[in-house]
């Protein structure tokens, strides 16, 4: 816990992370009162989908645009001028009455969600102090998953007293936060000589392939998704079937995974400096994404939503240890210039496998799987390419 506050007390870390408290409680709230909005003024179809669409197709249509403003501007000046653009069309989203011009909104804002997440990402390295990365990147998840737990309950409550001032609550969240970023300063900031505006997946591929820890990290992260994805709609349908709980009490799950990853958060601060000295920081991804594997696939042993929760509670805690961990090994492997290029073309990766697990759970509602045999094979998809890498990696430590 000592590693917190010295980081907290680290003026260029200390406005990183309020600044990712600030945009990312606006996101969640957003993400809660969007939908209300939509369906409340033109319907909950396909008006409702085609809202939610808008702001994850621009990731993977756009990734070279952003990553060569990235490597041109540099990650301060993109999500400084990105976040201020996204807090305005936020706080707009209401006043938007006619369908089609709200949409070209929505559109908008997911188009700066492509610039915001990388940059933001790529900054966490140079903001952090030396030897702290781990406890830094353990506060950096905090900041998020605190975000998932209280943002939809401010949204849903915000657009009790109306849509206009809630909105507007979201954007102001959103545009403080470029305030503490545009005061970065960090020597690790790419050199302002001319770049060409899109950057070429080929270089993404070419991290990938040019080095054997970024290729399982991308491995781990995108089998992670897949569970992820598949991970929701199974508790919604074992919390009916199984537990034969009404169809809210599955919030219930869900706030069991936020509990749990804040123990987690706690965990990993208070033993991050330990682990590390045991296991490298990609070992450590790999030995505790198997273990969030492992103990996810033994929601199949539940008979209750209280088990459930006992379960989804312990499973988090590895799971926010296998993250700290993962952006401690990508710091390790990349500069930030180059962390800005990989997160930019990674993140449509990651969205699409985590299509890829929601889109699976077909395979129950259609009957071509039962429940368990489902969530067996969803959640063993995440674990089993995990063995061979760890193998692999303890076989080369050995080697040393």
């Amino acid at each position: 816990m000592q590693d917190w506050k010295t980081l907290l007390t680290t003026p260029r870390f200390r406005s990183l992370w309020l600044a990712l408290v600030c945009n990312n409680l606006g996101s969640w709230c957003v993400m809660a009162a969007l939908p209300i909005l939509v369906a409340e003024r033109f319907g909950a179809g396909s008006e409702l989908v085609l809202s939610l669409g808008l702001r994850i197709l621009p990731k993977i249509l756009l990734a070279p645009i952003a990553g060569g403003f990235l490597r041109r501007y540099g990650a301060i000046r993109v999500a400084a001028c990105a976040l201020a653009a996204e807090g305005l069309l936020t706080a707009s989203l209401p006043w938007w009455h006619t369908f089609v011009y709200l949409q070209v909104v929505i559109a908008a804002i997911g188009t700066l969600d492509v610039f915001v997440n990388p940059s933001l990402l790529s900054l966490r390295g140079p903001a952090t102090p030396d030897g702290l990365s781990m406890a830094a990147n353990t506060l950096c998840s905090v900041a998020d998953r605190a975000a998932k737990i209280v943002g939809p309950v401010i949204g849903g409550l915000a657009v009790l007293g109306g849509f206009e001032p809630a909105f507007l609550a979201f954007g102001a969240a959103i545009l403080f936060a470029a305030v503490p970023v545009s005061r970065l300063r960090i020597a690790a900031e790419p050199p302002a000589e001319r770049q060409r505006f899109i950057a070429s997946p080929m270089e993404f591929v070419a991290m990938v392939r040019g080095d054997r820890v970024l290729t399982g990290l991308l491995i781990a992260a995108v089998t992670y998704m897949v569970m992820l994805g598949g991970l929701r709609p199974f508790l919604f349908w074992a919390n009916r079937d199984w537990y034969g709980a009404s169809d809210t009490a599955w919030t219930g799950l869900l706030s069991a995974q936020g509990v749990g990853a804040l123990i987690g958060a706690l965990a990993a601060g208070m033993l991050g400096r330990r682990l590390q000295k045991w296991m490298s920081a990609y070992g450590l991804t790999l030995v505790t994404g198997i273990l969030e594997g492992a103990l996810h696939l033994a929601l199949l042993l539940t008979v209750s939503g209280t088990q459930a929760m006992v379960v989804l509670a312990a499973a988090s805690v590895p799971e926010i240890l296998s993250t700290a961990t993962w952006f401690t090994a990508m710091q390790e492997r990349l500069t930030p210039p180059q962390q800005g290029i990989f997160f930019t073309f990674a993140m449509p990766v990651w969205d699409c496998a985590y299509a890829l697990g929601v889109m699976s759970a077909g395979l129950h509602a259609n009957g071509s799987l039962g429940l368990g045999p489902f969530w067996a094979l969803v959640s063993l998809s995440a674990t089993l390419p995990l063995l061979p890498l760890l193998a692999m990696h303890a076989w080369k430590t050995a080697a040393r």
